[in-house]
């Protein structure tokens, strides 16, 4: 993790610490955040990396494949099943298993995975022997499971099952003090994979990056600095090789000398008249804290300085006061 935010210094400390256990752990963001990058330093931090870390993208696996990809199945078990086939769990035995896109998974996959979770053992499909296995398991999702299970959608036990320890990445847009140093790290590597000659990025190209939002997160920054090397011809890029969601800025929003900004003046401020009591003036932030993250309320407690059952607390008392 490349970061000198202090959002993600304390994310790395505690990765350390449950790093050296085998807890079950929960890795929640955005897309492009760097939830596998995560899971992979947990997987380094803990007894057993020496060993691959298993990853299995859930999004991507056909509903009617899915017990089949987890656990297993024997020869014959099915039209096609040609041969014993070892599922993800059992390749991940005494090391790790990295669930990706867990909220994408079916209700009756997920029937299957908590049993599996909750006993530590399984059965491969038209087999008979259950198979123990001893891993640490990190599912990932970009979705807010809390509302999902209220929605029907997510198993209430199987997230509790899997939510031992949450670790939130925080978007891009929230520790812009991070582009300077991802932009650094991105163009050394790309100059060294394609053998290039050194460029630099001129200061109103950092401006420009650093004014961005960058709704595909370190993802977007990673596939733009890759963007800008491989169509670059001169010792310096300019803005102009940049993307024109990014280049087209206006100027006057540059943030001189790279200081790094949680909001831009179109949204992200709140007008309050004078007189407005505390306490609205306190419902007022929460609100608009929540709809700036789309109603991820782990996001908005660590944005607000809350914890998140204190967010849940104050949430409660407006609901009863009647405040929509």
């Amino acid at each position: 993790m490349i970061s000198q935010s202090p959002l993600m210094v304390e994310l790395n400390h505690k990765a350390k610490l449950v790093g050296r256990t085998n807890a079950t752990v929960l890795i929640t963001g955005e897309n492009g955040t760097g939830k596998e990058v995560m899971a992979r330093m947990l997987h380094y931090y803990g007894s057993s990396k020496e060993k691959p870390m298993v990853a299995v993208n859930c999004g991507a696996i056909p509903s009617d494949l899915v017990e089949s990809e987890l656990f297993g199945h024997e020869k014959g078990a099915f039209t096609g099943a040609f041969e014993q086939k070892k599922g993800c769990f059992e390749q991940a035995n005494h090391s790790t298993l990295f669930l990706d896109e867990i909220g994408e998974m079916s209700l009756s996959a997920q029937v299957k995975l908590l049993r599996a979770v909750e006993v530590g053992a399984f059965r491969r499909i038209g087999g008979r022997e259950e198979i123990k296995v001893n891993l640490r398991l990190i599912s990932a999702t970009n979705k807010v499971l809390c509302d999902q299970v209220k929605s029907g959608s997510f198993r209430e036990d199987l997230y509790y099952r899997l939510n031992v320890v949450e670790l939130y990445l925080p978007p891009l847009r929230h520790r812009k003090e991070d582009i300077p140093l991802l932009v650094d790290f991105y163009k050394d590597h790309y100059l060294n994979e394609y053998k290039l000659d050194p460029v630099t990025f001129s200061d109103e190209c950092i401006g420009l990056m650093m004014a961005y939002d960058w709704p595909g997160n370190v993802r977007e920054l990673k596939n733009t600095v890759e963007r800008c090397l491989v169509l670059n011809e001169k010792a310096e890029i300019q803005a102009d090789s940049l993307p024109a969601a990014i280049s087209a800025k206006p100027h006057n929003q540059i943030q001189a000398g790279y200081t790094p900004a949680i909001s831009t003046p179109a949204k992200g401020f709140i007008q309050i008249p004078v007189g407005t009591s505390l306490e609205e003036v306190e419902r007022r932030v929460i609100n608009e804290t929540l709809n700036s993250v789309d109603n991820n309320k782990t996001e908005a407690a660590k944005l607000l300085g809350f914890a998140r059952k204190t967010l849940h607390n104050k949430l409660d008392r407006y609901a009863k006061d009647n405040y929509v």
